[in-house]
């Protein structure tokens, strides 16, 4: 076997700001503080669009969301969009998906042989909602979730302990056995994704001491762009939440934070721990999260926001090859599928891609540069589909028929002073509104993503109160435990 394996390690709604690697002052998380001080840990990584289903499918296939069309938790991938999976399959890669990957449709897959779970979510499209008219509300999640906040389990917890047994086992069981091509694993947690409750285990790693209170200016509402007050009638955000419950819910996040941790704590201990495999030597690991959480700042919570709580991601490389080092450069998850092929110098079948290729960065063939981040939400709490850009110290939020925002993020990290009007900007924001305008028409945008809505809304009425139609894979038998290796 020539090529490293890959383990890709990936989350869902890790806000980048919790995590002792990435600065916070109390987190526990001794495993990825250890695996990013063995690597490549990317400091202004961002997300494709700050809600799971889109955010995930543009990952895979290398392409922002308007392209592919993954407008929201409800609208399917089509079959004929390549991912990176199929690329690392026709390599001669064994790929497999071991937890949440939100595929809605037929098509569960999408480029992996094997999965191991069943996902999380269902595949039908019962969570379609209009945005034409208006910005839609949001019954589930919203300031009221927030309130809940404490010690507990929740069902969310339960999965992933089936998603842990059942990586273990199977990485165990490869590893063990050896085998004559590599393969590509990704074990995907649905924490630390609210509900906002952890463990009580979890919960008493923290006190409330731990935990930073989000400090927002009274004059918040006069500051805010015209997307953010769609985003507060989508949750019902038009209060903020009192501070002993703002601090609960953030306690509960780091406690689901560290139960993450131990989760990859444990695989990679069966990397550097099996004694008849070279596997910690030879596998790439790679940790991410498909989006963050606002997590009160703004007076927001949940994702959906352009505003760095949500937008930005943990993203860490190591392994073979990568060297140790911090990386200022902003870029995307889109970036993923076209640097890891080239990592494993195997032909990307993603023919046209809006990823770069970042492992000449990793490597150290060339230093940090502006780079550049785009992101896109069509999905939740909007009704025009915006755009944000990130290059250099700079970051755009493009609204069509409004003005921009535009933050200087290193005078201004917590993006409260738009600068888009400062006539010293001028140039900058020309600059970025092309950039976010190139191959982007979004009044064609929003009409294509609203008949998507209405489609999906015409078969969710004809089908009525009848069953719809689930295409959720069953999970795979539980293994006996003489199959153990």
């Amino acid at each position: 076997m020539d090529k490293p394996n890959v383990l890709l390690l990936m989350t869902d709604e890790h806000p980048v700001f919790m995590a002792g690697c990435y600065g916070h002052r109390s987190a526990k998380t001794p495993a990825l503080d250890r695996l990013a001080s063995q690597g490549s840990i990317f400091d202004a990584a961002y997300c494709p669009s700050p809600i799971c289903a889109p955010s995930r499918a543009a990952m895979l296939t290398e392409r922002h969301v308007h392209a592919i069309e993954v407008w929201d938790n409800a609208a399917p991938l089509r079959s004929d969009w390549p991912t990176f999976v199929h690329s690392l399959r026709h390599a001669g890669y064994r790929t497999i998906l071991c937890g949440k990957m939100h595929f809605v449709g037929p098509d569960q897959y999408h480029g992996f042989e094997e999965r191991w779970t069943q996902d999380i979510y269902p595949a039908t499209f019962n969570w379609t909602r209009s945005n034409r008219a208006a910005v839609a509300v949001n019954d589930g999640q919203n300031i009221y979730r927030i309130y809940e906040a404490g010690p507990g389990r929740t069902r969310d917890m339960s999965y992933d302990e089936e998603v842990m047994f059942r990586a273990e086992y199977g990485l165990r069981r490869m590893l063990s056995r050896g085998a004559e091509k590599p393969f590509f694993l990704c074990v995907s947690f649905t924490g630390p994704h609210y509900p906002y409750k952890a463990p009580r285990e979890y919960w008493g790693l923290y006190t409330d001491e731990d935990v930073d209170i989000p400090k927002v200016p009274e004059d918040y509402r006069e500051r805010e762009h015209a997307y953010v007050r769609w985003l507060r009638t989508h949750g019902r955000f038009h209060h903020i939440v009192p501070d002993e419950i703002a601090r609960k819910a953030r306690r509960a996040i780091l406690g689901r934070v560290s139960l993450i941790d131990d989760y990859v704590s444990r695989l990679l201990s069966l990397l550097s721990g099996n004694p008849n495999s070279d596997a910690a030597r030879d596998t790439i690991v790679i940790y991410a999260s498909d989006h963050g959480d606002m997590m009160g700042e703004h007076g927001l919570w949940f994702k959906n926001a352009a505003y760095e709580w949500s937008s930005r991601v943990p993203l860490i490389f190591a392994g073979p090859g990568i060297p140790c080092r911090r990386i200022p450069e902003p870029v995307s998850l889109l970036d993923l599928g076209p640097t890891l092929c080239s990592l494993l110098d195997i032909e990307d079948l993603c023919a046209v891609s809006d990823g770069r290729d970042l492992s000449g960065l990793l490597r150290r063939e060339r230093p940090s540069a502006e780079g550049l981040a785009i992101m896109e939400n069509y999905g939740e709490g909007v009704w025009r589909g915006w755009r944000m850009i990130r290059q250099g110290r700079y970051k755009l939020n493009y609204v069509p028929g409004y003005d921009p925002e535009l933050f200087d993020l290193e005078q201004d990290p917590g993006e409260w002073n738009n600068i888009a009007a400062d006539p010293s900007c001028r140039q900058v924001r020309k600059r970025l509104e092309q950039q976010v305008l190139t191959g982007w028409n979004p009044d064609e945008c929003d009409e294509r993503r609203w008949q998507s809505e209405e489609r999906r809304l015409a078969i969710m009425k004809a089908i009525g109160s009848g069953q719809p139609a689930d295409w959720q894979i069953p999970s795979p038998p539980v293994p006996h435990p003489l199959d153990y290796p």
